[in-house]
Parts: C-alpha cells; structure tokens; sequence
C-alpha cells in the first residue's frame, strides 16, 4: 500500500520532467519573435490574412518551446555568435512539419 502512495506522488513529478527539460521563451523573447515572424510572415506571402499569420508564428514559438533549451534561445538573440546551422535547419523543419497551413 505504501507503493501505491509513493507512486500517486511521484507520478505527477515524472510527467513534468519532460516539461521542465526545454526551455520556453520569456514574454519578451516571444514578443520579438512574433513582431518578426508576423513580418516575415506577411511580406513573403501577402495572401496570408492577420489570423493565419497569428496561428503560424505561435506555432513556430511552440516550436521553439520545444525543441530548444534555454542556452539555445538565448544564442538565437545573441547577435555577437553565429547561428547554428544545424539547429537553425532543425527548426526550420519542424516549422514546416507543423505549422504550415494543412499540416496541423
């Protein structure tokens, strides 16, 4: 019976160590994110209406939520490094397997 107690608590945390392995971004960080991507968004496909361009560039923070930890987010603002290339390809494919319009 003692099994069964410990387990009940213990579940809850070892659902939530793969939430708290990757990062999110801060509000800030997200913040530029948007105002970029709905830019870049919309300037490379002027067909696309405000809400679809919303949906896109909160899944591609999504995205970034969880595939990346939090040294990776913070190299993406970091003018001074270079981008990683793989990671930066990484991501570029899992925004195109999940977030473009008919993947969801």
């Amino acid at each position: 019976m003692k099994l069964l107690r410990v387990a009940a608590l213990l579940a809850p945390m070892a659902m939530a160590l793969p939430l708290s392995a990757h990062a999110a971004m801060d509000s800030s960080t997200k913040a530029k994110y948007m105002s970029i991507c709905k830019a870049a968004a919309a300037q490379s496909n002027p067909a696309m209406d405000a809400k679809a361009v919303e949906a896109h560039c909160e899944c591609g923070a999504q995205q970034i939520d969880t595939k990346l930890s939090d040294k990776q987010i913070a190299s993406l603002n970091d003018k001074m490094t270079p981008q990683d290339k793989a990671m930066t390809s990484d991501l570029q494919k899992a925004v195109a397997e999940h977030c473009l319009p008919g993947k969801k």
